[in-house]
């Protein structure tokens, strides 16, 4: 059976496309860039999120990077809404939120490399985490 795309087809993959090229800095910090330098890190001290703890614990690191995967699908329903919406407000918002990912995900990575190089973290400062 030979599959054939469709202009709606078509339409949908470059819409996905152009989506994963607005977020290629949340693919590469929040996604990738916390996910490895996490991986590396449990060697060095504890997972901070109690929560992210548990499932890491119970079904091992890869969770972590399956649910970044649940995320960005997450993050894909909310830039279809963005952009689907006449409303001047939703499209404003996305900026936003996308560099509020970037900036959380650019944390994260910092604050993994901290605990690998130098067994402190940033967290500790703030008080939500212990090493």
């Amino acid at each position: 059976m030979q599959h054939v795309l469709s202009p709606h087809n078509l339409e949908s993959l470059k819409e996905f496309n152009d989506f994963l090229y607005d977020i290629r800095y949340i693919l590469v910090f929040y996604v990738l860039g916390d996910f490895i330098t996490t991986a590396k890190a449990l060697n060095y001290g504890v997972e901070a999120n109690g929560f992210m703890a548990l499932v890491m614990a119970e079904f091992g690191v890869w969770t972590l990077f399956a649910l970044k995967l649940v995320f960005v699908l997450i993050v894909y329903w909310i830039y279809k809404g963005a952009f689907s919406s006449s409303e001047k407000q939703k499209t404003d918002l996305w900026p936003m939120m996308k560099n509020l990912i970037v900036f959380v995900g650019i944390f994260l990575v910092i604050n993994n490399l901290l605990v690998i190089w130098g067994s402190f973290s940033p967290l500790q400062l703030l008080g939500i985490a212990s090493l």
